[in-house]
């Protein structure tokens, strides 16, 4: 099992890992980015990077002392791709990336509304299964090792796909519903494009870590 380390977040080197964001974002001979190929191994490489992703929980305030853990056991087989904890407050954010392809958040159909991708429902469909554990295993032995607490407050992210894959602002429209109403549990849901990651991390920097 990943356990969870901790760190002091460098602003400086957040700064330069968003800079090797950009440029991956902005490759042109890589027009998709494949999840085992591009995405976890560029995650792996840059820990801050990593450990600033949990200000998608706004309850997460102790930078200086950020824990985080990739692959992340959540009990059973499941697997969070990242955690990211202020372990101080019992406050966590569970990330799960997917493909950035063309196909990633919606199914190119003829349809007037194109349906959810099946990569889009899958990783979607694991971040409701990790609640469900997570929330089944709430003060159990298992659950004290892994978090030093019989409970823990925690969000969902999902990081999938493109902004200029996405198309038209009507689906763009469904997608940021989905993020700003759906609720499982009680557990806030984050689903943002790669794009949207850069530009939130980048804007969240000066203000929060100054």
């Amino acid at each position: 099992m990943a356990a969870l380390i901790s760190l002091s977040l460098s602003k400086t080197q957040v700064k330069a890992d968003l800079k090797a964001l950009r440029a991956l974002l902005d490759d042109p001979k890589k027009p998709d980015l494949h999840e085992r190929n591009d995405i976890l191994p560029f995650f792996k490489d840059r820990p801050h990077l990593c450990a600033f992703m949990g200000t998608y929980n706004p309850n997460i305030v102790d930078y200086k002392r950020i824990s985080l853990a990739r692959e992340f056991d959540i009990f059973g087989d499941h697997i969070a791709d990242l955690a990211v904890g202020d372990t101080s407050n019992h406050e966590y954010c569970f990330i799960e990336f997917e493909d950035a392809s063309e196909n990633s958040i919606f199914k190119k159909a003829p349809k007037l509304t194109p349906e959810w991708s099946v990569r889009f429902e899958h990783g979607f469909s694991q971040l409701v299964d990790w609640i469900l554990w997570i929330e089944n295993s709430k003060g159990t032995s298992a659950f004290v090792n892994r978090f030093n607490a019989h409970s823990i407050r925690y969000n969902m992210l999902l990081v999938i796909g493109r902004d200029k894959h996405i198309g038209n602002q009507g689906l763009k429209d469904r997608l940021n519903w989905r993020t700003d109403q759906v609720v499982v549990a009680s557990k806030k849901f984050n689903c943002i494009t790669f794009d949207k990651l850069y530009e939130d991390l980048s804007q969240r920097l000066e203000f929060l870590i100054g």
